[in-house]
């Protein structure tokens, strides 16, 4: 299993709910749903069952890039409360503008100019 968070407009939570319900014909893979409706918190829990991991990989992705394209599609975010963590770093800096990133290495550079705070995670210099 693994899970997906993302966060979109509480006008568009119908939207995305239906969206990540009709996922699995698409992909191939269940995935179960829930979250906050009140701040478009939605989170979408992708699951293995009985694939081979190679075919759970494959898929899993498929499903993940589906998820964080339509919450951006709705101008949703990447994690509305998680977190992005390693794992999610590729679909974060999709999101983001050029300029926002180069804001977060900047502070990243002033805070850490040696890079020994968590090496090879989302903001590298």
């Amino acid at each position: 299993m693994d899970e997906v968070d993302v966060v979109v407009p509480r006008s568009c939570v119908n939207e995305m709910v239906e969206y990540i319900h009709g996922l699995y014909k698409e992909v191939n893979v269940r995935i179960k749903s829930f979250g906050h409706a009140g701040d478009g918190n939605l989170h979408a829990y992708i699951l293995k069952d009985d694939l081979k991991e190679e075919e759970w990989e494959k898929r899993m992705k498929a499903a993940m890039d589906k998820i964080y394209g339509k919450a951006r599609e709705l101008n949703g975010q990447v994690s509305g409360e998680h977190g992005i963590g390693y794992a999610k770093k590729t679909y974060l800096m999709e999101a983001m503008d050029p300029a926002t990133v180069e804001i977060m290495r900047g502070i990243k550079r002033a805070f850490d100019p040696k890079n020994i705070l968590n090496p090879h995670k989302v903001c590298q210099m």
